[in-house]
């Protein structure tokens, strides 16, 4: 087969170099392909799904950029070690990155706490749906398991809903948690999006990965049971560490 008859099953309107990016990553996710396995050879690769191996090469790029393998030039591609010890999560559920892990029983540290009164930017003014130039308290921290840092999380509340001191020795890293302790504050409900974006040089550094590395930016609202707005978030995590999915009904 060839790039004009490729033997891949999505939608036409994908690429070639998306479609291979898929399928591998799907042969991966499904364990034909387990973590720290050596990948076929870029050739066998490309014989097998009928497209050249400038194509093949492309999507292999896009996978080591997602941090589902690593390509040692000379040596072959490997699955990433680690890679099946994603956290999985469904974005239907309102639960802390705590929650998340102690269900799947993994252990998490937390470092580089920042605690503080900073003016809300315009972006943060229209998520919090405040003036501009507003104070507001942000927290600041990443998540760690197992030595390796996962995710960066960034929250910030308007004041009268959590206040800097709040924010004391016993935190556990859950702004979600420390909200809902508050007798007379019920959350309801939150509005969650998510996209991929490129971590820059602060992201990159904290997180201990390249710059321009792929990364999962999860932005959420949390509303009260009046539905007003109580808190956003920024939360990045590490692709190879964490797999959301979405139900729909």
């Amino acid at each position: 087969m060839t790039d004009d008859n490729p033997p891949l099953l999505w939608p036409q309107r994908l690429s070639l170099t998306d479609q291979a990016q898929r399928y591998l990553r799907g042969r991966i996710e499904a364990g034909t392909y387990q973590p720290g396995e050596q990948l076929p050879s870029q050739n066998e690769l490309a014989a097998e799904l009928g497209i050249s191996r400038a194509t093949l090469r492309e999507a292999l790029l896009g996978l080591e950029r997602e941090g589902v393998i690593d390509v040692k030039h000379g040596i072959g591609t490997f699955v990433r070690p680690g890679y099946d010890g994603r956290l999985n999560s469904g974005l239907e559920r309102l639960e802390s990155i705590l929650e998340l892990t102690a269900r799947q029983g993994l252990e998490v540290g937390f470092s580089d706490l920042q605690v503080g009164t900073e003016p809300a930017d315009p972006d943060l003014a229209d998520a919090l749906q405040i003036p501009a130039g507003t104070p507001v308290t942000a927290v600041r921290r990443v998540i760690v398991v197992d030595d390796t840092p996962v995710a960066y999380l960034y929250d910030v509340a308007p004041l009268p809903i959590l206040a800097p001191s709040d924010v004391d020795e016993s935190f556990n890293g859950s702004v979600l948690d420390l909200l809902r302790q508050r007798p007379n504050l019920q959350i309801v409900r939150a509005v969650a999006n998510i996209v991929a974006v490129n971590a820059d040089a602060d992201l990159a550094h904290r997180l201990k990965v390249q710059v321009c590395q792929a990364l999962l930016l999860l932005e959420e609202t949390l509303f009260d049971g009046a539905g007003a707005l109580v808190e956003f978030s920024r939360n990045y995590f590490v692709p190879d560490c964490f797999h959301f999915r979405v139900v729909r009904s």
